[in-house]
């Protein structure tokens, strides 16, 4: 699918894994006028656009803001977010739009994670929220299965995804994401490929 990604500058963790290191402190963003975000949409015409980081959700009003022009334009806004912050409430533009929440405190262990408990109300709700799971092997896979089991979240909103490393080559890059998919289809979860790794697109 085509989509436009709008990476927002700043986090509230630092996962040792990031494979976008260069987001995390927001000095070394640039400020955007959201009209110059909205011109950029229009130019392009993507299918989706994405809203990623960084986390997002540090800069909330501004993505209200965006959220609310996109919607009035007929485009389809996703957010990535690590979930730590709540998610939207019935009312804020991003309500409306779809979430991709990828917890940092479970099967992974970042100091400070903890995945905000509104995500699964959100998710029961809307059906517009997905939760993607780190994962490099069979223990990680138990640990998302009484995560899931515990929550009520249902499997077919699970996708898992190769954990990785900067300094993995093509084959092991590879072979992690033939584990993964395998573990995935075996415990009834979805999985997403990391594509811009395996195409090199860093």
């Amino acid at each position: 699918m085509r989509a436009l990604f709008i990476r927002l500058a700043g986090c509230n963790l630092r996962c040792p894994f990031c494979d976008t290191k260069y987001s995390l402190d927001p000095r070394a963003g640039r400020p955007v006028e959201l009209e110059e975000v909205l011109a950029r949409v229009e130019e392009l015409k993507p299918s989706l656009v994405v809203a990623t980081g960084g986390e997002p959700l540090l800069q909330r009003r501004a993505l209200n803001a965006l959220a609310e022009r996109l919607h009035e334009r007929g485009y389809t806004l996703q957010l990535e977010t690590n979930g730590t912050l709540p998610a939207p409430e019935a009312g804020e533009p991003l309500y409306r739009a779809y979430h991709v929440v990828s917890p940092k405190d479970v099967p992974v262990a970042v100091p400070g994670a903890r995945t905000h408990p509104s995500w699964v109300s959100y998710a029961r709700e809307t059906g517009r929220a997905w939760f993607k799971f780190l994962v490099s092997g069979e223990e990680h896979v138990k640990a998302v299965e009484r995560y899931v089991e515990e929550n009520g979240i249902p499997r077919e909103r699970v996708y898992l995804m190769p954990l990785t490393s900067e300094d993995m080559g093509p084959e092991e890059l590879l072979e992690a994401h033939r584990r993964v998919a395998g573990l995935a289809l075996g415990s009834g979860f979805n999985f997403s490929p990391r594509l811009h790794l395996l195409l090199g697109l860093r």
